[in-house]
């Protein structure tokens, strides 16, 4: 950071009322200070939490916790996360069947992300990571019902927590790039002939600028034109993809500035305007402070994070260091969300917690995870409080008071399908599924058929796939063509055919041999070896929807499947009689279990299963029980370990409440005074 941005930022911490580094007797944390730091950017305040705090000063307190941020989580994520996102373009190819249980897998798969997220949330020693991670899923509100791919959704979350306390310009830039946000705000949508401007009119609203501020309805509709051609590949791994064709490459004019824009330039179009920073900012006071920003404090922050090069983490540190986050009169003025309320109850008591139960109490309270209502996400404060939410939250809270330790169900036990067992020969070509999804005869005698091979093992790489177009006519003319886009750079790096975007092509019979001889020896032997076993691979397509259902309206007469499989014969014969014939084996197996995202199962034992018993199993075993890192055997245990001098009800009133409560507890069992206190209405603020 150059000189003259550290001495404003000393200089607004000073406008601020922030101690700074030579501040003498700076004030240590008591008791009631731990537990409002800690519940303010955390969840909760467990008594062993409060009492590393206790006696430390308010700015090393804050620094351990900014210095604590995690990019990465504790707790495994679910293992289909790190695999290739499935074939959701291809899945409708196996048959209505097969695409109910995939969709309906997709669904439990965000069950179980939710349950992971939970999970990590109550174990995690770095508390503000998830809670800005919550917040940003807030801020750039994407739900899963809108999107339906559930690999996006992770990959979306992990950009969250990876950028959650980094540079905004890095959030600004990626959400942009973000493949569930551009299927939920319908930027697929968004072409050169017919603008569409939910992304654009979000951004600058919502994610941005805030309402009305610095922009107009001519900005959305340029910010638009920007964005057309950023859309998503549905087939491939990358998901979000720029279609050059899609794209308005003209001159725009946005918020002052004009030049060809595309979505790479908007970051810094808004981002070096004045307006922006309040609608952060704010948003930022609203979740750590008060429902009610303060205009001038607000400003002096926008000016401190300005001079950070939007980078968050000193913002962070000047909010929690104000005297508004400090002062007497701003605690207890928060309300819990769901979330908060949930998790902060078990990691304050040290609670063992079903996650099922969780998952269904923070949907039924109107916060589940993964699922806000609108692009506006969640509602704020005392909209938390309706009529309907009131009594679930003291059922919710009442049914945690009293779980007792849950033993471990055993594991689910998935159908793993067939897998590699044993390394194959170097010339084998593996294919874990092969999908027909064209085939129709032309007008002028050809005939054409796109098969897409996906999870592709051969000469020691493996590709999530590889589709295959091949074409054959009445002379005996054949042309194939290769897509390269889900394993480039590694396979067809040097082909010297024709290439047309991501597809690679040749006709055998029009001077392939010199042109074939300067191939790489592994692309000439895969070339080879799919030629070769053309036959086998169409036949491994019998029975799928390309060959019992022809789209509405498709100008040209299906391709039947015997059909098809004479032309493939016709293309293998023809490639052998120009490059010879192959010496490579093929073999169809998955490189591993849930290769197609069907739960493990082999599309041709569908049929054989009780799908709605394979549910219910795989809902079962997530309910799973969790737990913080600190688990408190009872409410002994627990008010034993909590730190302070103060008698009794007054030690546990200082822990677990921002405010007191109004109404002094009849009783003297301590168990039962505890439960009251947190069935108090005090309880749900902070």
């Amino acid at each position: 950071m150059h000189w003259h941005k550290t001495a404003l930022i000393c200089a607004l911490a000073f406008g601020l009322s922030l101690p700074t580094a030579g501040a003498a007797q700076a004030p240590v944390l008591s008791v009631d200070d731990a537990r409002h730091l800690l519940a303010r950017t955390g969840f909760g305040a467990a008594p062993h939490e409060i009492a590393t705090m206790v006696g430390q000063t308010r700015a090393d307190a804050i620094d351990a916790i900014l210095g604590g941020i995690r990019t990465q989580p504790v707790t495994p994520m679910p293992p289909w996360v790190d695999r290739w996102p499935y074939p959701y373009g291809e899945i409708h190819a196996l048959g209505p069947t097969a695409e109910e249980l995939f969709f309906t897998n997709r669904w439990l798969d965000m069950a179980e992300l939710q349950h992971w997220w939970l999970t990590e949330m109550l174990a995690t020693p770095s508390p503000l990571t998830d809670r800005l991670t919550l917040f940003w899923h807030d801020h750039f509100a994407t739900a899963f019902e809108g999107v339906e791919h559930a690999h996006w959704m992770a990959d979306q979350h992990l950009f969250l927590r990876q950028n959650a306390a980094g540079n905004y310009a890095d959030l600004a830039a990626g959400i942009l790039n973000d493949a569930a946000v551009r299927v939920y705000l319908t930027n697929t949508e968004n072409h050169r002939d017919a603008p569409n401007e939910n992304l654009a009119r979000e951004y600058l609203e919502l994610f941005m600028l805030g309402e009305g501020r610095g922009y107009d309805q001519a900005d959305i509709a340029q910010t638009a034109r920007a964005l057309t051609g950023h859309s998503v590949d549905w087939a491939g791994a990358s998901g979000a993809v720029f279609d050059p064709d899609a794209h308005d490459p003209g001159e725009k004019t946005i918020l002052g500035q004009s030049g060809a824009f595309t979505a790479r330039d908007l970051p810094s179009l808004v981002m070096t305007r004045p307006e922006f920073g309040p609608h952060i900012v704010a948003a930022l006071w609203r979740e750590f402070i008060s429902p009610t920003p303060d205009p001038v404090a607000v400003t002096q922050l926008v000016a401190l994070w300005r001079a950070a090069d939007w980078e968050l983490r000193p913002l962070l540190r000047a909010l929690f260091l104000s005297d508004a986050f400090w002062a007497p009169e701003a605690r207890g003025q928060l309300v819990k969300d769901p979330v908060d309320l949930l998790v902060g109850t078990a990691r304050t008591f040290g609670i063992v917690v079903p996650l099922s139960d969780m998952v269904w109490a923070s949907e039924d309270l109107g916060q589940a995870l993964f699922f806000p209502p609108n692009v506006g996400g969640w509602p704020e404060g005392v909209g938390w409080i309706t009529d309907a939410t009131v009594r679930a939250r003291t059922t919710a809270l009442t049914a945690m008071m009293a779980l007792d330790d849950m033993p471990l169900p055993g594991p689910f036990d998935r159908d793993t399908g067939g897998t590699i067992t044993a390394p194959q020969k170097p010339g084998t070509l593996r294919v874990g599924q092969v999908f027909a999804l064209e085939a129709e005869r032309f007008d002028d005698g050809g005939a054409g058929l796109l098969v897409h091979l996906f999870d592709v093992g051969f000469a020691g790489q493996t590709w999530r796939s590889l589709p295959v177009w091949f074409e054959i006519w009445d002379d005996d003319a054949v042309y194939i063509a290769l897509n390269r886009s889900d394993c480039a750079p590694d396979c067809f790096a040097g082909w010297p055919f024709d290439i047309d975007g991501d597809w690679i092509g040749y006709e055998p019979r029009r001077g392939l041999g010199r042109n074939f001889a300067r191939l790489p020896r592994a692309d000439r032997l895969l070339l080879e070896t799919l030629v070769g076993h053309l036959p086998q691979l169409v036949a491994q397509t019998r029975g799928q929807v390309v060959w019992t259902e022809t789209a509405e309206g498709d100008a040209h007469e299906p391709l039947g499947y015997r059909a098809a499989r004479r032309m493939a014969r016709a293309v293998s014969e023809i490639g052998s009689d120009a490059f010879g014939a192959t010496t490579g084996a093929v073999i169809f197996e998955p490189s591993h279990a849930d290769l197609l995202g069907l739960g493990g199962i082999a599309p041709d034992r569908i049929g054989q299963l009780d799908l709605d018993e394979y549910y219910d199993d795989r809902e079962a075993a997530m309910d799973r029980p969790a737990a913080p890192a600190r688990v408190y055997p009872d409410l002994d245990a627990w008010f034993d370990a909590l730190p302070g001098d103060r008698p009794g009800l007054a030690k546990v009133q200082a822990a677990l409440l921002a405010v007191p409560a109004p109404k002094p507890l009849i009783g003297s069992d301590r168990a039962a005074q505890i439960r009251a206190l947190v069935l108090s209405p005090e309880f749900q603020l902070y």
